[in-house]
């Protein structure tokens, strides 16, 4: 459904979390639990395509959706809800609401890359 419109998962993973509210790259890789490079690069992806802008080129700027992608986000928002509810039922409730709880028990950071590595 995503590639139909263009989009990767963590393309939308990070539209959805940042119509939440602006973060950092870095914030982005800790609440989405993924490493920064393919963070990076749907940053860079994004941003090409006019969906995302950035308060300035300092490290740990603020990303933020533009009024494009807010759009955008409201057609797939009515899409992503029957791909949400099919996936629900092919699982079942019970298998769907354990993977879920699973996943927000996860660590919320993500372990450095590299010895002596920090934020």
């Amino acid at each position: 459904m995503l590639a139909g419109h263009g989009l990767t998962l963590t393309e939308f993973q990070i539209m959805v979390t940042l119509h939440e509210s602006p973060t950092s790259g870095l914030g982005l890789t800790r609440r989405l639990r993924i490493h920064a490079a393919p963070v990076s690069r749907a940053l860079a992806r994004l941003r090409e395509r006019g969906m995302v802008t950035r308060a300035s080129s300092k490290r740990l700027a603020r990303w933020s959706l533009t009024d494009s992608a807010r759009m955008h986000l409201e057609v797939l928002d009515l899409l992503w809800r029957e791909v949400d509810a099919t996936t629900r039922g092919a699982l079942g409730q019970e298998l769907a609401d354990q993977v879920i709880a699973l996943v927000d028990h996860l660590p919320k950071t993500l372990p450095p890359e590299h010895p002596g590595w920090s934020d």
